[in-house]
């Protein structure tokens, strides 16, 4: 059977010479059209190759050569991109290299529609123009597909920093282990898959101990206030998945009538009451796992009463160069 469903996964087998078969497995989420695609553009190939033509490559097949040859190296493939790369599968399943641009018109389109952020769209965006320079690269095509990707203009960043008040109604709207996870993830600055790996053994000394499996790819401490403490020792390790922490949040967010929040803008309240607490930014850089300051500068506005307090603490120094100069004079 040359189509079949595992699971919740659709598998394609494809016989050819001598034999042999080709196997691919969609992602999660693929449909069975998809994997009829799949099926068509394989014996497409197939074909070709017979006919001594040069096969058409697969997107697909781009896609797991880079995943294969650098990709699954990078930091944050485990935390990011390997989701995004099986979100790009839904649109790439039975699509050749020369249909790519097309490909990424209709993640602008279903992405607008859906009503992400043109930074976020173009993420993935920037995925597929990277495989399509790859692919003239290894000379799989002569085609510059890749420039003709062109990434949504009008990229903003997301400044929404959530007040103790706004992230206890979330807590308190999502209930039982879902809301003490909001919580922990305002009270920690912890990145959702950085939150929900959490097991008691990462803490010691009332201290979340992070490996080099973040994001930045760096290691770093996160000491915790009472109230983290007593959730950890009462919830890790979470029952949850990713799943059912994002339904939970999502409901929480239109219960309380805060649509537009994001998880993410938990770890961004984290940083905001640090530096409104007068932490230095090389505290919250630290705590919060950044690359640079560049990225904490996000927080400097919310410093601002302090920068207020430091500018007061200067000596005066004109007030007295005037007055002597009178009197030279």
């Amino acid at each position: 059977m040359p189509v079949r469903k595992h699971g919740r996964r659709w598998q394609v087998r494809v016989s050819i010479g001598g034999g042999r078969r080709i196997e691919r497995t969609l992602p999660v989420g693929a449909s069975r059209n998809d994997a009829l695609a799949l099926e068509a553009a394989l014996r497409r190939r197939q074909i070709e190759i017979a006919s001594g033509q040069q096969p058409s490559r697969l997107i697909d097949e781009a896609l797991t050569q880079w995943v294969e040859a650098s990709a699954r190296h990078l930091k944050s493939y485990q935390s990011d991109l390997r989701y995004r790369i099986d979100v790009l599968r839904g649109y790439t399943s039975g699509r050749i290299l020369d249909d790519l641009p097309d490909v990424a018109e209709a993640v602008k389109a279903e992405g607008t529609k859906a009503g992400l952020a043109p930074a976020s769209i173009n993420r993935y965006l920037s995925i597929l123009r990277r495989i399509g320079n790859l692919a003239v690269r290894w000379g799989w095509t002569d085609k510059p597909i890749g420039k003709r990707v062109e990434l949504l203009t009008g990229e903003r960043r997301r400044d929404v920093y959530l007040t103790p008040a706004q992230v206890r109604a979330l807590a308190r709207a999502a209930g039982g282990e879902a809301g003490d996870a909001i919580l922990m993830a305002a009270l920690t600055g912890l990145r959702r898959s950085e939150l929900l790996r959490l097991t008691p053994g990462m803490i010691r000394d009332k201290t979340i101990l992070l490996d080099s499996a973040t994001k930045s790819g760096k290691p770093r401490a996160v000491p915790l206030s009472p109230e983290a403490a007593r959730i950890a020792r009462r919830r890790l390790p979470w029952a949850l998945t990713p799943k059912t922490l994002r339904r939970a949040f999502e409901a929480a967010r239109e219960a309380t009538g805060q649509p537009g929040v994001r998880f993410h803008d938990l770890r961004h309240a984290f940083g905001s009451w640090l530096a409104s607490a007068g932490a230095p930014l090389t505290t919250v850089r630290d705590l919060m796992g950044h690359s640079s300051l560049a990225v904490t500068s996000r927080y400097a506005h919310v410093a601002a009463p302090h920068l207020r307090e430091a500018i007061d603490r200067l000596p005066r120094v004109s007030h007295g160069t005037a007055r002597k100069a009178r009197k030279a004079g």
